[in-house]
């Protein structure tokens, strides 16, 4: 087998200079800088103590191309020809420190790492204000490894001090001058200290990359193929990744008076963006070939890396990457997901079923010329179709090709339209809602919740049910919006049967919390209720209501007429029909607004 990596040790001042002149990346595979200033305080009082700090692991690009330089411009290469893979927060933390370059935190924002010094104690600290004022402390160590001269640097600082003893009637002694020097002398040398790095060849597949990350570093996370990505989009285009990186942040938080890509339904990372434009732009479903395409391989040539191919994807990336990061874009879609009944992030159990329908959503506005309205509905109907069939669950990346694939074949709005009606249709029979979704695929099994119950959910917000039980006529829906909460959550789900009631009867959990047995009710309500059985309690919830009001009542929330007094089996059964009808309901609804 051929070798692949290699053993060797470079100094810390060779990492940096070649950090500094281009020749090695920091792509921020594992995220922007994210240590706390006192971790980087005891990597340099690990150094200075001898101790080891650990391998660095460094993959060689595939290709190395020299910029053509003017004058005395340092940084001669236009790429990287080596990306840090392992050790990332390690060799940040010592070029940060000793160029005192600023670095990027967590929340996006430029920071310094000010690590402070005191040579006669050989202590480090986290610069603070006791520290700079101190002069026994330097308080910025950047400045021992920027100086040009240390010598000069070693007698300013004995001078103060010597000054600041004497104002206290005290003296340095000779010893303390000398220890001083020493000190602060074998400070500046830690660039000199070695690392052991283990040096990836260039021909290693990023299959082999990442396990050789597993084994080597145990603790840490397994590299993915996103990963992969976005080290070439720091490598090629770091502007695109930061761009990636601040929609993906401003998903997280509201900013007063600006329209961002923060919502209600997700927050959105990296990877999410990733499989979006991948889906968009190049068709691919599968990460591990979007890596390949733009890293330049030639798929008709076993894989081999083509500079002008890679040029040229990248070039369609730059293209298509500010429609996935357009803030109307991707709030016309939210829009479309919130009209398929799905009004939060709770009702979502798939990030993929979301994320790969927006990828669709894009298609259908941008290749297919799509209205406003068309798309919204039949982007509405794809997702109410894809969460409730779990779609994109186990191998979805074939899944999701398989249908990318049919697409490029497509000419006409026409044609999507079909492609999009057809496939639901043909999921979603008579069949489907009468027994599937009945079954143990749907509502007949225990738990709190699954697609078929968001599904059931999402149904009632389509359908304008009212809250079950509730006096006050609010519909499910305006309790999923912002600011109904207060210590407890406005929705609660409620056992229809309560659960002391069916212990008592000789029933266990896995019978109590059948998915059939819950509903919404309003929490004021739930406090009101008693542990009795349901025909004890119903008359007293619905007292003031006519008959006709009861059955309307019952009918939006799948109950059966007379649910009250029946056998808790044959209410299971009843329920869980017409539970499925509601989301039949609903899909008919979708599907006939589709066209």
């Amino acid at each position: 087998m051929e070798q692949i990596f290699s053993n060797t040790t470079l100094t810390v001042n060779q990492l940096i200079e070649k950090i500094d002149t281009g020749e090695l990346g920091l792509p921020e595979l594992q995220r922007p800088f994210i240590w706390k200033d006192s971790k980087v305080r005891d990597l340099f009082d690990s150094m200075m103590r001898g101790y080891p700090i650990g391998y660095l692991m460094i993959w060689e690009c595939p290709t190395l191309e020299k910029k053509k330089t003017i004058g005395t411009d340092p940084h001669n290469y236009e790429s990287p020809r080596q990306v840090i893979i392992d050790g990332q927060q390690r060799l940040t933390s010592l070029f940060a420190v000793m160029k005192g370059k600023k670095v990027i935190n967590s929340k996006y924002d430029e920071k310094s790492i000010v690590i402070s010094y005191a040579p006669l104690k050989n202590k480090f600290e986290v610069g603070y204000q006791a520290t700079k004022k101190d002069p026994e402390w330097i308080y910025n160590i950047s400045e021992v490894f920027t100086t040009s001269n240390i010598t000069r640097l070693i007698n300013s600082f004995t001078k103060k001090l010597v000054e600041h003893r004497t104002s206290k009637k005290e003296e340095l002694s000779d010893e303390e001058q000398d220890l001083i020097s020493e000190n602060i002398t074998a400070l500046s040398n830690l660039k000199q200290h070695q690392l052991p790095v283990f040096d990836i060849k260039a021909n290693a597949e990023e299959e082999d990359v990442s396990e050789i990350f597993v084994r080597v570093n145990s603790g840490g996370v397994a590299l993915k193929q996103n990963d992969f990505i976005l080290t070439l989009l720091s490598l090629y285009w770091d502007e695109g990744r930061k761009t990636i990186e601040k929609f993906c942040n401003e998903s997280t938080f509201p900013v007063k008076d600006k329209s961002t890509s923060y919502n209600q339904i997700t927050e959105v990372t990296p990877q999410d963006v990733i499989r979006v434009v991948m889906a968009y732009a190049f068709g691919r479903a599968r990460l591990k070939y979007g890596y390949k395409l733009l890293r330049g391989a030639d798929f008709d040539k076993k894989g081999a890396v083509d500079v002008s191919l890679r040029d040229q994807r990248f070039n369609v990336l730059k293209i298509k990457l500010p429609d996935v990061l357009n803030v109307n874009n991707w709030h016309e879609f939210l829009k479309a997901i919130m009209n398929a009944g799905y009004l939060s992030g709770d009702l979502i159990l798939s990030g993929n079923a979301l994320y790969y329908t927006y990828a669709f959503y894009l298609i259908a506005k941008y290749r297919f010329n799509a209205s406003y309205n068309k798309n919204m509905h039949l982007t509405s109907l794809w997702f109410f179709y894809a969460s409730l069939v779990s779609l994109y669950t186990g191998a979805f990346e074939s899944t999701v090709e398989n249908h990318l694939n049919a697409i490029k074949e497509l000419t006409t709005l026409e044609d999507y339209q079909r492609f999009i009606k057809s496939r639901v249709e043909e999921r979603l029979t008579n069949d489907y809602f009468d027994i599937t979704l009945t079954g143990t695929e749907g509502f007949a099994v225990s738990g709190r919740g699954n697609n078929a119950w968001n599904a059931y959910v999402a149904s009632l917000n389509i359908l304008n049910a009212k809250i079950l039980f509730s006096k006050s006529n609010l519909f499910v829906s305006k309790l999923f919006e912002p600011g109904t909460d207060g210590t407890r959550k406005s929705l609660e789900k409620h056992h229809l049967f309560p659960k002391d009631y069916l212990k008592k009867q000789g029933y266990n959990d896995a019978m109590i919390n059948q998915m059939a047995n819950y509903a919404f009710i309003d929490w004021k309500d739930n406090m009101e209720i008693l542990n009795e059985a349901p025909s004890i309690y119903y008359p007293i919830v619905c007292k003031g209501k006519n008959i006709v009001e009861i059955q309307k009542m019952e009918e939006e929330n799948a109950l059966p007429h007379g649910w009250e007094t029946m056998p808790y089996g044959d209410f299971l059964v009843s329920r869980r029909k017409l539970m499925a009808d509601k989301i039949k309901q609903a899909f008919e609804f979708l599907n006939n607004n589709a066209g």
